[in-house]
């Protein structure tokens, strides 16, 4: 009975030790959150949506961030002159490491309305959206964000 009761107890405390030693590494791994987004942007022709991500103030292994964009199309407009737009295709890049003093951009080309979103397991990272006319490369507008 008490070596019965020896091998439960030791058996207990193997499970909790290494349940105790796992909770530490899952709660490590953060999630990644939007940092960043343009909301709707209409494009025109020529231009694209430039996103631009640099790491901040950044400790130990870096941040990870991946880039969304998103392209609608018109569904219509009413007597008052709002137009909606519908979801026409989105997509997430794949995981982007950025170490200190390192930055990362994607363009999204699409012409019409688009929408650019970043997302990052770090909120210490500054995010310019900027759009640019390809034929003269001229910036026509910036948002900065972080």
């Amino acid at each position: 009975m008490k070596r019965k009761m020896t091998s439960s107890i030791a058996l207990a405390l193997t499970v909790l030790l290494s349940v105790m030693t796992f909770v530490p590494t899952a709660q490590g791994q953060q999630r990644l959150k939007p940092v960043a987004d343009t909301g709707v942007v209409p494009l025109g022709p020529n231009q694209i949506l430039r996103l631009t991500v640099a790491a901040g103030d950044v400790n130990g292994d870096g941040i990870e961030v991946r880039f969304g964009k998103a392209a609608y199309m018109p569904l219509g407009c009413n007597n008052d002159g709002v137009c909606k737009h519908g979801l026409s295709s989105q997509s997430l890049s794949a995981p982007v490491m950025l170490n200190p003093g390192e930055a990362a951009s994607m363009d999204i080309t699409n012409s019409g309305p688009v929408r650019g979103m970043i997302l990052s397991n770090n909120q210490n990272v500054r995010v310019n959206a900027m759009i640019v006319d390809m034929t003269t490369g001229k910036i026509i507008a910036v948002l900065i964000a972080g």
